[in-house]
């Protein structure tokens, strides 16, 4: 166990970057923090490869360019004698794609010459404490002892974003999709110096498409299973790095009856950093890739967040 010194607790409420966007909710994401606590957290990634906008659709021989922007805002609070966390987010961006892919109206090869920006589906997040998450303000906060912690987590995102079914890509899904996850922390080692491991299993599902793209009649998605480890350490009050690890299966879409052929089997890894400027405001930035897959699967991604706390 833990014992938060009121030294380390600014650093920790200033180097939390949140969770931002539907499958990459990046290190720290789940670490606890006092209740009464709002975080801004504007952020921008870059993902290049052969996934759609919301990164949750593998489409091969697609060559996409996605620029995400996300402006989260998070709040804590208690319910009952119970820790709680809600995140709104939402998306804007752009897509920049080329390639050759096989259009799932006809089955027939597909040039792709796209490039289109606006908003995309929005994101509302909820976690309430099943173990080790009490409620405590800021001055209970930093005297009690840290332990292993697990909630209970449910994430909604709605179909907001801009989508014209005679474009191959959109911004938008056009479906609802519905996370639920165990998100865990085992925290360890000195206060002034903590380590964190996370470990997040999740699954989403999916409702169908009944207007997809390019003229067929619907599209469904299997449930995407996604699991994400973080192991951080904070070499100084201000500053921690860390190592991250993403493994996921399934999402495979079905069009008119046919299998698309775009299961996921994907293990994605990369290193994170954070810095916290002031006790209210800090930089994170995180460089992944892909380590291992069996479907295909390309992608590079480059995030940067900062993040403001306030009372």
């Amino acid at each position: 166990m833990i014992r938060m010194s009121r030294f380390a607790l600014p650093a920790l409420l200033a180097l939390l970057p949140l969770q931002a966007w539907s499958q990459a909710d990046g290190p720290r994401s789940q670490v606890l923090i006092p209740t009464g606590v709002n975080i801004f957290v504007p952020t921008y990634m870059r993902l290049t490869g052969n996934y759609n906008f919301e990164n949750s659709i593998l489409v091969p021989g697609a060559d996409v360019t996605s620029d995400v922007v996300v402006l989260t805002y998070m709040r804590s609070f208690a319910i009952g004698d119970r820790y709680a966390q809600v995140w709104i987010n939402p998306l804007f961006g752009r897509i920049d794609a080329g390639g050759t892919v096989t259009n799932p109206g006809t089955g027939q090869p597909l040039n792709l010459n796209l490039d289109t920006s606006g908003l995309g589906d929005a994101i509302f997040n909820f976690k309430i404490g099943l173990v080790g998450a009490r409620p405590l303000g800021l001055k209970d906060f930093s005297q009690q002892n840290r332990e292993f912690q697990m909630g209970a987590f449910v994430g909604v995102t709605a179909p907001t974003g801009e989508y014209d079914s005679d474009k191959p890509l959109n911004l938008g899904t056009n479906t609802w999709a519905f996370r639920l996850g165990l998100p865990m922390v085992v925290p360890f080692g000195p206060p002034q110096s903590p380590t964190y491991l996370e470990i997040f299993p999740s699954a989403t599902f999916y409702t169908d498409n009944d207007d997809p793209t390019l003229g067929a009649d619907r599209r469904e998605q299997d449930a995407l299973y996604d699991i994400q480890t973080h192991l951080t350490h904070n070499f100084t009050p201000q500053f921690w790095a860390g190592l991250d690890l993403r493994y996921r299966t399934g999402g495979e879409t079905t069009t008119d009856g046919a299998a698309d052929g775009n299961k996921q089997e994907v293990l994605g890894g990369g290193i994170s950093a954070g810095y916290a400027f002031t006790p209210k405001f800090s930089v994170q930035a995180s460089l992944g890739t892909i380590l291992a897959e069996d479907d295909g699967s390309e992608e590079d991604m480059i995030r940067i967040k900062f993040a403001y706390s306030f009372f």
